[in-house]
């Protein structure tokens, strides 16, 4: 490409006495063509016939425009123009010819419009050096390179590449989503920016440890991310140069917090299961009851059973129920508990009138519905003696099924009890559909009673209620004299709680009843 123009311009239109020059021409190693002002080619070397595939002859009889690629042909006429209007001198650029054969030819051209002495244009010179295979190395890595970027933009891993400095070269879409970046903010930057330093710590000493051993390492991390901690597994490895020089770090980062908490709750469910069998098979499950009693004659007329949890075999520890109750509700062993309950329940029955609480999955298990309606049928236990407790929520959530239940079970002579109303949105909805004998209105709205006048109201309103629709109603979490008076004022009742006893191991025996008045 660099050959002095001279030389070719005299070798062109060399005489027969420069054969040298012309020799030179003609068996040069890349492409060398003389163009008339009408685009006609008047000379050309073997090479450039070689690489259109063409005979000398056949060249000689076609203008340039013949054989250039259709869409290229357009610059060339162009520049032209230009060149013949002096507007131009030279041309450099990669085109496309079309060869005898219907190839595509890529070249990398240079032409040269030649001037006569006057400075008009008299022809033009072109050298042409055949790149296609440079073109398709080119073009095969652009598209691997395409490839690779359409799969790392695609792919739900997070992806980087950090470089010896320690800054990020390279992120994918993934990688900015997971950590709330806008688009290539993070290039450039350090991991000071966008992570805690604790986490920057692990992040640093896994990129070093890659750098000084040149091996991939796998680490867990745990990385703040809108308000929780994610966990990632991430694997770095290094980029290597073509002389095998570490030039970078990639990491890929595989969000496993979703995996990790199926794996912590398959085995708190395998752990709560265990341990929910053994205490119901070695009897570590306790009943307390706390007194009910009637606002009216100042009697204990009921207890409610309260299920209890001995913390191991032959300790008297005890384990609230806020601290099992919930784990076997959500791993479905409630039901496990429920059974357990009830059989005690209907035992304590036969002396004594009981509430026996039961979940919301037990009273829409038509066999654990039809085990219970079993044993009441066939115990000892007078029908009238058992209440059977379910919260509003679980009746929100199950209301067929707790209209159902009460319904058989009803029928049998059992009362049913709605646990504390009023904490839901369809209160008042749910005793159009049930057949409830009883209201426990929540410790909600009797723990200020006396102070709060919403309070009063709400308590007035549910009283009305409940008499309208035929039934008693209960006030919980009774916890001082006056709030006790105040519900018998109002018209409540029976009511229970702290004031009047709390829950205490209960034996087969009928509870003393206790003096609410003087109770502490």
């Amino acid at each position: 490409m660099a050959m002095d123009k001279r030389l070719i311009t005299d070798a062109a239109l060399a005489p027969d006495s420069e054969r040298l020059l012309a020799s030179a021409f003609d068996r040069a190693p890349i492409g060398m063509s003389v163009v008339d002002l009408e685009g006609r080619w008047v000379r050309v070397n073997e090479a450039y016939c070689r690489m259109l595939g063409y005979r000398r002859e056949e060249l000689l009889d076609k203008a340039f425009r013949d054989l250039t690629h259709p869409e290229d042909v357009d610059e060339d006429v162009e520049w032209f123009r230009r060149a013949v209007a002096g507007e131009a001198d030279s041309l450099e650029r990669e085109k496309r010819y079309i060869r005898r054969d219907g190839s595509v030819v890529w070249v990398d051209v240079r032409t040269e419009m030649i001037r006569d002495a006057e400075g008009h244009p008299a022809y033009t010179v072109s050298l042409l050096q055949n790149i296609t295979r440079r073109r398709s190395s080119d073009l095969a890595l652009r598209t691997s390179e395409r490839r690779l970027r359409s799969i790392l933009e695609n792919t739900p891993e997070a992806v980087s590449v950090k470089g010896l400095d320690c800054r990020y070269q390279l992120v994918n879409h993934a990688f900015e989503e997971h950590f709330g970046l806008e688009r290539g903010w993070i290039l450039g930057r350090r991991d000071e920016e966008i992570l805690p330093p604790e986490v920057v710590a692990l992040e640093r000493a896994s990129d070093e440890q890659v750098l000084r051993t040149g091996e991939p390492v796998e680490v867990e991390e745990a990385v703040p991310q809108d308000g929780e901690d994610r966990v990632y597994l991430t694997v770095k490895f290094p980029l290597r140069g073509d002389e095998g020089e570490v030039y970078a770090v990639c990491g890929i980062f595989h969000d496993i917090t979703d995996r990790k908490r199926r794996e912590e709750e398959l085995r708190e469910r395998l752990e709560w299961t265990d341990r929910i069998h053994a205490v119901v098979a070695n009897d570590r499950l306790v009943l307390h009851g706390q007194p009910i009693v009637n606002l009216g004659s100042g009697e204990v007329e009921q207890v409610e059973l309260l299920v209890r949890m001995l913390d191991h075999e032959g300790s008297s520890a005890l384990i609230a129920p806020g601290d099992f109750l919930p784990a076997a509700e959500r791993f479905d062993l409630i039901a496990v508990i429920d059974q357990w309950v009830v059989a005690r329940g209907l035992e304590l029955a036969e002396d004594q009138r009981v509430g026996i609480n039961l979940s919301g999955k037990t009273i829409s298990d038509p066999e654990q519905v039809a085990n219970i309606e079993r044993l009441v049928a066939e115990g000892g236990a007078p029908p009238e003696n058992i209440v059977f407790e379910i919260t509003e929520t679980a009746v929100a959530e199950n209301l067929e099924s707790a209209r159902g239940f009460a319904e058989r079970l009803g029928a049998l002579g059992c009362s049913f009890a709605l646990d504390d109303f009023g904490v839901g949105f369809g209160t008042f909805t749910y005793l159009k559909h049930l057949p409830v004998d009883y209201l426990k209105i929540d410790i909600e709205f009797v723990r200020d009673l006396v102070s709060d006048k919403t309070d009063r109201h709400v308590v007035h309103a549910m009283v009305g209620v409940a008499r309208d629709f035929g039934m008693k109603t209960v006030a919980e979490g009774v916890e001082d004299q006056a709030t006790l008076e105040l519900l018998g004022a109002i018209g409540v009742d029976y009511a229970q709680g702290y004031w009047i006893g709390r829950p205490a191991p209960i034996d087969e025996k009928r509870p003393t009843p206790k003096d609410p008045a003087r109770s502490e």
